[in-house]
């Protein structure tokens, strides 16, 4: 614990007085000292009796060399955690399973496409495009489901179309379209939507460009025993058990 200045000053103008005249020796100073430890400490007892001394014990000089520094805690308390909720089924949308079929085009302008067995499942279909920028539409048995920019360069990479099939899809095969239109000037805000695609497609002609469709049989995630895993859609975590029956555990209070 040191001194202030101000306690400093106190000692100094004491020798000053007139009955003092014999000069300030270290043995003054140090029962000076003394004097003032004992009064701050009874100070701080005081105020400690009325929960007031951590408030104030910031602002208590601190002493180089001559007290052992206080172990301050500054962590955070463990909070209880909630034992995740086990569940006999992987959470989350369905995932790639194998590769149903693809193909690859040289040919912008005109509508090509081929006929794919989905073995009654969910499916993904992707038409993607290489080069410049350009327009592409997807048809899923003759149905026009997509429509958008397609080929170029953006800050996350080449612009592709796909379409996902409803997971409660029965047919036994999907007849798959594609097409890839100029782009002309417009960006690609303006290459959105299908409203302008028939127009176009009768407007063009054949082009070379490079684009290709594959299409993906689609499945729920693999169970995993003991894996644990994040509830997209509600953001809960659980805890797979592939062979058990789904439990709620309790809580931890």
């Amino acid at each position: 614990m040191t001194i202030t200045e101000s306690e400093l000053r106190e000692i100094l103008t004491g020798e000053g007085r007139e009955d003092h005249h014999r000069g300030v020796t270290v043995a003054d100073v140090d029962r000076r000292v003394r004097v003032i430890r004992r009064r701050r400490l009874r100070v701080m007892s005081a105020m400690a009796g009325l929960g007031i001394v951590a408030g104030l014990a910031f602002a208590v000089p601190r002493v180089e060399n001559t007290m052992a520094s206080e172990d301050i805690w500054t962590g955070v308390m463990t909070q209880p955690t909630k034992t995740p909720r086990i569940v006999s089924t992987p959470v989350g949308g369905p995932v790639i399973k194998d590769a149903l079929g693809g193909r690859r085009y040289k040919e912008g302008g005109v509508r090509k496409g081929f006929v794919v067995a989905n073995r009654s499942s969910q499916i993904m279909v992707r038409l993607s495009c290489s080069g410049s920028l350009t327009k592409a539409a997807l048809w899923i048995d003759g149905k026009l489901v997509k429509a958008g920019p397609c080929g170029g360069k953006n800050p996350v990479g080449t612009y592709a179309l796909w379409w996902e099939g409803p997971q409660d899809d029965r047919a036994s095969k999907h007849t798959v379209t594609g097409a890839v239109l100029q782009a002309g000037a417009r960006t690609p805000e303006q290459l959105y939507g299908t409203a302008d695609v028939e127009h176009l497609l009768a407007a063009s002609e054949p082009f070379d460009v490079t684009w290709d469709i594959s299409v993906d049989r689609m499945g729920p995630p693999e169970c995993v025993n003991n894996a644990i895993q994040v509830d997209p859609d509600t953001g809960e975590i659980v805890r797979l058990r592939c062979e058990e029956k789904p439990t709620t555990p309790p809580s931890v209070p």
